[in-house]
């Protein structure tokens, strides 16, 4: 089990959880209840709309946002996955264009998937509706304790998935 999920399953134990999540549903209750929790309570995701660019740097495993007549903002990042104007989704774990870094939320949910026997954790990717894709990412969010989720358009006929870090909380768990 990968770092990820173990500093997950740790959490999850100290709030008093004797199990971890069994079922799709009920995992993405918790997760949509704790990114929307989080993400309400951030001035920074409140600002998110206004930003007028973005790039992934997946060397650096960064995200770097920039505002009109304001300094850029730049988080760590992990990728959650692609999702195409078809309506089709790639977990970044399956993506042959993501960096292993950059993959390794996703990692963590898949396996969390294959651990409580979660099926629609466990595949690829393929058409996915648009609250199925809002369940994914807070599903990601919420097994790696990002401080928010951001989804952009990445030039190729989709968008990117991104779940941001902005107190560099991923560094000790992926051996940075």
């Amino acid at each position: 089990m990968n770092g990820i999920l173990l500093e997950f399953a740790g959490r999850m134990s100290d709030a008093g959880a004797t199990q971890l999540p069994e079922t799709f549903r009920q995992m993405a209750v918790n997760a949509r209840f704790f990114m929307e929790t989080r993400m309400a309570g951030s001035e920074f995701a409140k600002r998110l709309g206004e930003a007028s660019d973005f790039r992934v740097n997946q060397k650096k495993g960064r995200i770097v946002w920039s505002f009109d007549g304001a300094p850029e903002v730049a988080a760590d990042a992990q990728v959650i996955g692609t999702y195409s104007d078809d309506g089709s989704f790639m977990w970044g774990w399956g993506h042959p264009d993501v960096v292993e870094p950059m993959q390794q939320a996703a990692w963590a949910v898949q396996q969390l998937g294959e651990r409580q026997q979660i099926e629609e954790l466990l595949t690829r990717g393929g058409p996915t509706e648009e609250e199925r894709l809002k369940d994914y990412m807070a599903i990601c969010a919420y097994v790696s304790d990002a401080d928010g989720v951001f989804m952009g358009e990445h030039g190729g006929g989709g968008k990117v998935c991104i779940c941001y870090y902005l107190n560099d909380q991923l560094k000790g768990l992926l051996g940075q």
